[in-house]
């Protein structure tokens, strides 16, 4: 709701809606790795992360990092407002905590790829399958669904390189991150990561494939090398993050002030 009047109605019976299982395992890998690794593993909060952010925050004075999990993420997009304070916060940690005692793991992902936006305006997943690749999301592939998750905690501003299918640089750490995450979790074999990282540019090879090549002919490329590779994307990834999400807050207050 904006200003009180009804923006738009979704859920399972509205037209547009997709069950989770006619959704492609690759995306709902993708997004899990990227947004909420411990999603399985805690009950709508994770603790470690929230102290994170709250230490990032301390630190910048200002709401920097969020820390969200999936589920807080649903009930926010679902019920509450996108300002960032300490009531809404709250009300977004109560409401994952009930949402975990009411639906399962699997009708939480379900809703996240529902009301998940994309860019271009384009919300769910189904849109987002047809708009940006001409397909059913139960037909994307690895890197589709690499490219898509990416956009996800920012969509205006990082579905830049979706739409032209052409990665930014930024573009090229976050694929490399994200389907690093999915081989070491065991999500994808090592083939096909390496497949991932030589047409993750839309067909072309993402920055970090020739020295990926390189590393791998020498007998130390294993575990250290691979860890090193998704630190140096995600430390790249978060301070970037952190800029653009406070980018896109402001932008979006703005917007909704002027309107």
């Amino acid at each position: 709701r904006k200003k009180g009047e009804v923006m738009a109605e979704v859920g399972p019976e509205k037209p547009g809606w997709i069950s989770v299982h006619n959704v492609s395992q690759h995306l709902l890998y993708a997004i899990v790795v990227s947004e909420d690794a411990k999603f399985y593993q805690h009950h709508g909060l994770d603790f470690e992360e929230m102290w994170k952010s709250l230490q990032t925050n301390i630190r910048k004075k200002r709401f920097a990092r969020g820390g969200s999990t999936i589920t807080q993420q649903v009930v926010k997009m679902a019920f509450l407002d996108r300002n960032k304070n300490i009531i809404r916060k709250s009300r977004e940690a109560l409401g994952a905590l009930l949402t975990e005692q009411l639906i399962s793991k699997t009708q939480i992902l379900e809703w996240y790829i529902n009301l998940a936006e994309f860019g271009d305006g384009v919300y769910g997943i189904k849109n987002a399958s047809w708009h940006y690749f001409q397909t059913k999301p139960e037909l994307l592939t690895i890197p589709q669904a690499a490219h898509l998750t990416l956009v996800i905690p920012s969509p205006n501003g990082w579905s830049v390189g979706l739409r032209r299918k052409n990665l930014t640089e930024f573009g090229h750490k976050r694929f490399t991150n994200i389907v690093t995450k999915m081989m070491r979790s065991n999500y994808i074999t090592k083939d096909q990561w390496l497949a991932c990282l030589a047409t993750g540019n839309f067909g072309r090879p993402v920055n970090s494939y020739q020295e990926v090549i390189q590393q791998r002919l020498t007998p130390q490329f294993e575990t250290d090398e691979l860890e090193q590779l998704e630190d140096d994307t995600e430390i790249d990834m978060d301070s970037l993050l952190e800029d653009e999400l406070i980018d896109e807050e402001t932008d979006q207050t703005e917007s909704y002030n002027k309107g």
